[in-house]
């Protein structure tokens, strides 16, 4: 099916005549719509289940028709139409759908009218021709089934699970076309069951003329409902047995999930000792850098001073003829006591008392240039001791910050544990639901054992009451006929049903490889897709020693159930039915916010998938999400189109330029 346009008519905000014309071409098979929110994305969606269904799912009840003309209408007191319009293309044939419904003015209110009415038409060579409106429903069941429309009109925050889904066999049969088969085992029916092939058969037979025949049919119908009623109970016992199968999966992970909390709180106690490890050395830490700063506080002051001292002495002409240590006091007093510390006497007007007299003008106070030379050394001494204290202060200081973050880090590490095992239930408790759920697996497996058993012998007393039936009906050439067409019949519906049967069983292995081939170009992680006998879909994860099922975030679910699609999709397009089957159709996906709760790589894996998969895809996204995909994509889009919100009541759509995109 190729959906060529789409026209709706003040269908909610969408208020007028607005057109999509999306595109066909297999290059550049994707339309993009952009809109923000609230812009009316999922309205275009649900634009076509109204249209094939007459349903429409709003969170809001409010009516379709545009409230802008709605309130025209309270004041004109006329009548206005809601109508969606589709131009398709299904097997061949083009086809026009066309669901309207009218609302008019009535004692105060905009009132509608009880049903919408579709019409649908369609060309035959080149002459177009209306569908009997009795037959429309039909019809349009036949080209997309309702059951099928959630798989390709796909909206991702309603969608849900597809695993949730209570039993997708009839929907992926439908798509594979195996719905026939199913639709051949009821119409040859049984020889008991009114109104199937068998039982036209069965009762065209004469049986006059010996009365054992009569009760030998009696007998017959009678086991045969015992049949049909035990194989009732066998699928209930079946769908029971399948819930409790769940539960033990679910408690088994629970369990598992549990054991990791165990394993968390070990390591919460392992950081909560090493945080009171950290708080000692930051409490040593801290008590070493006071210590070390109240031990020279005057180094702190004197640094800076120093530095800039010493700086600007750097200059400096220097006198360096003085004595280290000598000043001019001591001088003199060598001359008053007239004898020198080495014993040598000093007499006025001799050459050492002159010599003395002449080192005074070195020393100070009467020389400068000493009293600087002296200050230097003593401001080097100062500095270099400044700058050791100042290496040990900051080799303190560091530590003191490494503690604090050291212990920062595992205080969020413990508080990101405490949240992941916040809100988790006594194991015992759920250790208790698995043993119960267990027994019941027992019991249930049991009674299934037992019911097979009356299965198989009550299908082998219809076998010997066929045969007994047989024998005992009068022999003539109408009932010899009648008998080769039943024998015809039965040998058919055993060759159907063993037909259908292993058709199942291709199609689901074959569902399953190509769901997973998907699965892996689409996820990235260690997980695979199973699929049960009813077509529903499990993840498990192979990072583990055994291989276990697992629960699924949002984004998770979203690249299943794209997957899922993915491989319904593929299998659709090689048409698998045979010449036995109906033919397979390819449908367009629909998908509003296909991207919204996944992350950018499994966007980007997604976006490379489904356009190579899908003839026609049709994507309606926001802005912020088209931006992650868009790189991939661009170069498929053969049509764009903008959502332009211009109030809260009304959205314009404009096409967008493929030159501008």
């Amino acid at each position: 099916m190729i959906i060529k346009k789409l026209t709706v008519t003040n269908f909610r905000q969408f208020k007028g005549e607005q057109t999509i014309e999306f595109s066909q071409d297999p290059h550049k098979n994707i339309t993009l719509i952009l809109g923000d929110n609230t812009s009316g994305k999922t309205t275009l969606l649900q634009a076509f289940l109204w249209a094939f269904y007459g349903l429409a799912n709003f969170k809001t009840k409010d009516s379709l028709l545009n409230a802008e003309i709605s309130q025209e209408l309270l004041t004109t007191f006329e009548s206005s139409k809601v109508s969606v319009s589709i131009e398709l293309d299904h097997e061949g044939t083009y086809y026009h759908l066309i669901r309207q419904q009218n609302y008019y003015y009535k004692n105060g209110n905009i009132v509608s009218e009880t049903y919408s009415t579709p019409s649908l038409t369609t060309k035959e060579n080149g002459q177009i021709k209306s569908i009997k409106h009795y037959h429309v429903e039909n019809k349009l069941e036949e080209i997309l089934p309702k059951d099928l429309s959630i798989y390709f009109l796909y909206d991702t925050e309603r969608f849900g699970n597809i695993t949730s889904k209570a039993d997708v066999t009839k929907s992926v049969k439908a798509i594979l076309g195996l719905t026939v088969l199913d639709n051949m085992i009821k119409h040859l029916g049984s020889t008991t069951r009114s109104g199937t092939v068998l039982n036209q058969f069965s009762s065209n037979v004469n049986d006059e003329g010996d009365n054992n025949v009569k009760k030998t049919f009696d007998k017959l119908k009678e086991v045969e409902i015992l049949q049909t009623n035990t194989e009732k109970r066998i699928f209930e016992k079946k769908s029971e047995l399948e819930y409790f199968n769940e539960i033990m999966t679910k408690k088994r992970n629970i369990l598992y999930e549990l054991e990791k909390v165990a394993q968390l709180q070990k390591e919460k106690e392992r950081k909560l000792v090493q945080i009171e490890s950290g708080k000692k050395a930051l409490q040593n830490s801290l008590s070493s850098y006071k210590d070390l700063f109240k031990s020279s506080p005057i180094s702190l002051i004197s640094y800076n001073l120093c530095k800039r001292a010493l700086n600007e002495l750097s200059n400096a002409k220097l006198d360096k003829k003085s004595i280290q240590g000598m000043n001019a006091t001591a001088i003199k007093d060598i001359i008053e006591r007239g004898v020198c510390v080495c014993g040598t006497a000093i007499n006025k007007g001799d050459a050492h008392y002159d010599h003395l007299l002449d080192e005074i003008r070195y020393l100070p106070p009467q020389s400068i240039g000493t009293l600087m030379n002296n200050f230097k050394q003593q401001a080097e001494t100062r500095l270099n001791f400044a700058e050791s204290y100042f290496l040990s202060l900051e080799t303190n200081y560091k530590q003191i910050i490494f503690h604090n973050i050291n212990i920062g880090e595992l205080e969020d590490e413990i508080q990101a544990i405490n949240e992941e095992i916040s809100g988790e239930d006594n194991v015992s408790m759920h250790q208790a639901d698995l043993l119960q759920a267990e027994q019941k697996v027992k019991s249930i497996t049991e009674d299934l054992e037992h019911l097979n058993q009356t299965l198989g012998e009550l299908r082998k007393t219809i076998k010997d009451e066929e045969e007994k039936y047989n024998q005992s009906i009068q022999s003539s050439a109408k009932n010899d006929e009648i008998l080769l067409y039943l024998e015809y019949a039965k040998n058919i519906l055993d060759w159907v049903v063993n037909r259908r049967d292993t058709k199942e069983y291709e199609i689901k292995s074959q569902l399953e490889k190509q769901v997973n081939y998907y699965f892996e170009k689409m996820y990235h992680g260690k997980r695979k897709v199973e699929i049960d006998d009813k077509f529903r879909v499990n993840l498990i994860t192979t990072d583990l020693s055994n291989d276990i099922q697992t629960d699924e975030s949002q984004g998770l679910e979203t690249v299943k159930n794209f997957a899922f699609i993915s491989g319904l999709v593929h299998l659709a397009k090689q048409k698998l039915a045979d010449d036995y089957e109906k033919n397979a159709e390819a449908y367009p996906l629909i998908l509003d916010a296909p991207f919204s709760n996944a992350d950018e790589k499994h966007v980007k894996n997604i976006s490379e998938v489904l356009p190579n998969v899908a003839n026609q895809l049709i994507l309606i996204v926001m802005a912020k999400d088209w931006n992650y995909a868009k790189d991939s994509l661009v170069d498929k889009v053969g049509a764009e189109y903008y959502l332009n919100k211009r109030s809260e009541i009304f959205t314009e759509i404009i096409g967008v330029d493929s030159n501008v995109r």
